[in-house]
């Protein structure tokens, strides 16, 4: 490549190409696919004149090609968001003029992007477009790229073999066709999936022979690719001398290329090595220079979506500089460095929403109606390969939509929000009350307790894996019906008992890492078998930021309405169906709530939400406003005045799709008049503008969503922070209709009595356990909690 370049060079300043534009043209092309494997500045100054020759040209195809590669170019920039817009808009640019190689191309590297951030599934479709377009296009050749791509995707979503087969078959044909640079990326990928599958010594192998070939033939990129890599292997073997020497030659091709992207990983190893050889001060220097590039980029992430899974992307650098933190004892430290990526993107959307609540212009209005077209379409197909279709044209207007929401912002609008300092955290908390923020790791795991007099970072006895192991185990069998007794034990002993300053507190909030996020504390028991909710209140907070904004609030003037509520959804078209449909006699005869997802599944009619609504109503009074049956829908949701209610509640079907988190939605009735498809989805909830104290989703699986790393978990209940609600109540399971009309009607009687959200949510629970009993399986009572500022009661006005 570097041989080829400097050819190229010399060919540009030849009086020939420099009088034959077309001839230039041609000549930047190819030196701009070739510096972009050593250079990428160069490059950058390839592509730049390519838009200039061929706008001179009038050759649109070669200009719209070269945005999408300036777009790559943004990428390894640390720009993602104009990154995203110039390969999104330059897809869709091939699309409508019928270039195929293009659109195989920006497919290939759009899918990359996704595949970077952890978004798996969303890559592989992506990936497996392109193929199929090459598979049609005889004079395409293989995509290596997307075979590449696709395999990582495989390998992430548990496929090992699948991605092994498509891998040897890659390689195989690199081979033939002498394809050196795919070859390397390849040995590269399978050295990847070897070390995964625990084969360390074939893993190292693989890397060692794909770095030997991209040093001898100048491969910067992959050199640097292989030895990071193989840097890390070192390492966790404990051959920390190969481990540095690997890093170094690794850093030295990463600076050849310049790709400010992969700068954190590159520090975020180096100071790792460091840590291990003792040198704590370097190392946490090279941990916040890594940080700081982190910051960087996400302010150039203009769309939350992106913002929130870079973040994710790059957790391991703030967890490791949190250990370094801990061990040297710097708990202030270890605080900032933890919540300076926690609900870091949630924080921001909370500090100055500009960006989220951009108005609505006729082209996101006209994208807006194409999804809900789609979708509509995909909740009635059954056919497998018309699914297919809907779905790819989902994901293209889903992108067009983001680029529209994007376009043109301001970057000073976005300034990185500063974390709480822990002193301000403490002095929120009352005298009784101790914030519980967790960190998961392997081999240990965390918890920062911080009450009014002091912070303590406390080593749990156990790690990541052993934790979230048995909380999946205790969930499931929750979800079964059981009682869960001895894993909550279990539970107990691993994450508060070893924490002193939770046994005397009465009022806990804990910040959730990992699958935390799916666990109800308040069913967990003590040694002797005693619930937490007996002793204690219990409430969550997406991170201590979070909890501080949120408590800190600046006042607005409180809303004038006290609720607005929606029930009993004509889902079977019926409307009114919780008259015609007899209630449960008993917590055993219930009518289960159940998530639909967007495959053809029929949603049945939810027959006590009408009731349920309607006495809720009754407490607050007259000026309550319910939407019932065939007025429950998105479309009359939506036209209420939102911000001038003080308490939302929706008991409707929830959808959490955990794989495109954004889908998720709260799902009310359709309206054909005004084309809305009934799913009041994430992307559609962060631009409502309410004023809310309270929203309560009485819904299934409400509260759980994707988990992306110490940035937290992206779900409705985040959504509906974002959009202005102090405070949400949800679920995190399935949820049983007659419990959820007692908890709730019992939970709204205590909040008019003038109880905070948490106590009236804990005292709602203990009046069912006082009529079923202790042994009463947390199923029945545990799935709901509070989430955001729940210790503030809410004024409502009884009829």
């Amino acid at each position: 490549f570097v041989e080829l370049s400097r050819f190229l060079e010399a060919q540009l300043h030849d009086p020939v190409v420099e009088r034959d534009k077309g001839l230039r043209l041609w000549c930047l092309i190819a030196k701009g696919y070739t510096d972009i494997e050593i250079d990428y500045r160069a490059a950058k100054r390839d592509w730049l004149e390519v838009q200039d020759v061929a706008k001179d040209l009038g050759e649109s195809g070669w200009f719209t090609r070269a945005s999408g590669e300036l777009g790559l170019i943004a990428f390894l920039e640390g720009n993602p968001g104009r990154a995203a817009r110039l390969l999104g808009g330059a897809l869709l640019s091939t699309m409508t003029t019928g270039d195929t190689g293009g659109q195989i191309r920006f497919l290939e590297l759009i899918g990359n992007g996704f595949e970077e951030v952890n978004r798996h599934a969303e890559a592989l479709i992506f990936f497996e477009r392109a193929i199929r377009l090459a598979d049609g296009e005889k004079d395409s050749g293989l995509p290596f790229m997307a075979y590449e791509g696709k395999a990582q995707a495989l390998v992430a979503l548990g496929k090992r073999e699948e991605a092994r087969i498509l891998l040897s078959d890659a390689l195989t044909r690199a081979r033939s066709q002498q394809k050196k640079g795919h070859e390397a990326q390849l040995l590269i990928l399978l050295g990847r999936l070897t070390a995964d599958t625990g084969d360390v010594q074939g893993a190292i192998a693989y890397l060692e022979e794909a770095g030997q070939f991209a040093t001898r033939v100048q491969f910067f990129r992959m050199e640097a690719d292989a030895m990071f890599e193989l840097a890390k292997l070192y390492r966790d073997a404990g051959d920390v001398a190969t481990a540095e020497v690997r890093a170094t030659q690794g850093l030295a091709a990463s600076q050849r290329v310049g790709d400010r992207y992969y700068v954190p990983r590159n520090l975020t190893i180096l100071a790792d090595l460091k840590a291990r050889r003792g040198y704590l001060r370097e190392a946490g220097i090279l941990y916040t220079q890594a940080e700081e590039v982190i910051d960087g980029m996400l302010i150039g992430a203009a769309e939350p979506y992106w913002n929130s899974l870079i973040a994710a992307s790059m957790s391991e650098t703030y967890l490791h500089h949190f250990e370094l933190l801990n061990k040297a004892g710097d708990i202030p430290g270890a605080f900032k460095v933890l919540e300076r990526v926690r609900g870091r993107t949630l924080a921001w959307a909370l500090e100055g929403r500009k960006a989220i609540q951009a108005p609505e212009s006729e082209q996101t209005a006209a994208l807006e109606s194409n999804i809900a077209s789609l979708q509509l379409r995909l909740m009635q197909a059954n056919d497998g390969s018309e699914r297919q279709q809907v779905l790819d044209k989902l994901i293209e207007f889903e992108r067009r939509l983001g680029l529209s929401w994007t376009k043109g912002d301001a970057l000073d609008e976005r300034l990185p929000v500063q974390p709480s300092p822990l002193r301000k955290v403490q002095e929120d908390l009352d005298t009784n009350e101790v914030l519980l923020e967790y960190v998961l790791d392997d081999p240990n795991s965390f918890c920062i307790s911080v009450s009014r007099n002091g912070a303590h970072i406390q080593t749990l006895p156990t790690g990541r894996k052993r934790i979230e192991s048995l909380i999946q185990e205790y969930v499931a069998e929750i979800r079964a019906r059981g009682d869960g007794i001895e894993r909550s034990k279990r539970l107990w002993e691993y994450l508060v008992n070893p924490v002193p300053e939770a046994a005397t507190a009465t009022r806990l909030l804990v910040a959730p890492d990992g699958m935390l996020n799916v666990l109800p504390f308040e069913s967990l028991r003590d040694d002797r078998g005693r619930l937490v909710l007996k002793s204690r209140v219990i409430s969550y907070t997406p991170s201590a930021t979070i909890f501080d904004m949120l408590r800190r609030a600046k006042q607005l003037p409180p809303a004038t309405r006290p609720l607005l509520a929606v029930g009993d959804v004509a889902y079977d078209n019926q409307g009114d169906a919780g008259r015609k449909l007899p209630p449960a006699t008993t917590i055993r005869g219930r009518i289960e709530r159940s998530i639909a997802d967007l495959s053809g599944i029929a949603l049945h009619d939810l027959p006590q939400t009408r009731e349920e609504v309607q006495e809720i109503g009754k407490l607050v009074g007259a000026d309550a406003v319910l939407l019932l049956g065939k007025d429950a829908t998105e479309t009359a949701f939506k036209k209420e005045p939102l911000n001038q209610f003080r308490i939302l509640h929706l008991a409707v079907h929830a959808f959490a799709d955990k794989q495109y988190p954004e889908r998720s939605a709260l799902v009310l009735g359709p309206d054909p008049k005004s084309g809305d498809d009934g799913l009041l989805q994430i992307r559609e909830i962060i631009r409502l503008r309410l004023n809310a104290e309270l929203t309560t989703l009485s819904a299934c699986d409400s509260g759980i969503g994707k988990l992306q790393g110490q940035e937290g978990v992206s779900n409705l209940v985040e959504a509906f922070l974002v959009a202005g609600s102090k405070s949400v109540v949800a679920s995190l399971w399935n949820v049983d209709d007659a419990s959820t009309m007692a908890l709730m009607e019992d939970f709204y009687e205590r909040l008019a009595e003038g109880e905070p959200t948490s106590s009236a949510l804990r005292n709602a629970k203990l009046d069912l356990l006082s009529r079923f009993g202790d042994q009463e399986s947390p199923y029945y009572w545990a799935a709901f909690i509070s989430v955001g500022e729940t210790f503030a009661p809410i004024q409502i006005r009884r009829q």
